[in-house]
């Protein structure tokens, strides 16, 4: 589904209905029921509003906001805006140049994604070999390696899995949504 479609489909979108993610609450592994839903913008080619659904566990009450993979969650911005962003700066173009083509603070993404680059990597290239994929021959520099690394894991994901969109949204479905957030527990970290 488009970001425009998303909009334009308003509370009309089905939500599959998520189980609540906490391991310390024994009662937790009951559907978590909907808990209304809320507005946010979100800019893609242009601002649009999205209607956000919410999810409740009755036990622990623990809430989340149910996003579709094209949001990255704490960014106005889509996620295929802030990837074209990325991508830009990565082979060479300035943050300037990159930010005016986006039309958007491109040099907080850059940081973000330089920062997490090397966990980004190895988690993708995991996600590559665990979908049954060969990791790819690495170029130099680790923003660089992410880039190859996340193109690896959603062209495998589209072959085992037959995933849909382009490799930014694959990839912000494959992290939960935590591409450029401030999480530092990916879901491929294990405690």
């Amino acid at each position: 589904m488009t970001p425009h479609d998303f909009a334009a489909a308003g509370r009309d979108v089905e939500v599959p209905r998520p189980y609540c993610p906490r391991p310390d609450c024994p009662r937790c592994l009951l559907a978590m029921s909907f808990w209304g839903c809320y507005t946010r913008p979100l800019r893609v080619a242009e601002e649009i509003s999205l209607l956000v659904r919410r999810a409740r566990c009755r036990h622990c009450g623990v809430s989340h906001a149910l996003v579709p993979d094209f949001v990255v969650p704490a960014r106005l911005y889509g996620v295929e805006v802030i990837g074209a962003g990325i991508e830009a700066m990565a082979v060479g173009g300035t943050t300037a140049s990159a930010a005016r083509r986006a039309d958007a603070p491109a040099r907080d993404w850059r940081r973000r994604f330089a920062s997490r680059s090397r966990l980004l990597a190895a988690g993708f290239l995991a996600a590559t070999v665990a979908l049954g994929d060969l990791a790819p021959r690495l170029p130099a520099g680790a923003v660089e390696v992410a880039l190859c690394a996340i193109s690896a894991a959603a062209r495998a994901a589209r072959r085992r899995l037959g995933a849909a969109g382009t490799r930014w949204r694959i990839a912000n479905r494959i992290v939960g949504g935590h591409l450029l957030s401030t999480n530092t527990d990916p879901p491929w970290i294990s405690n």
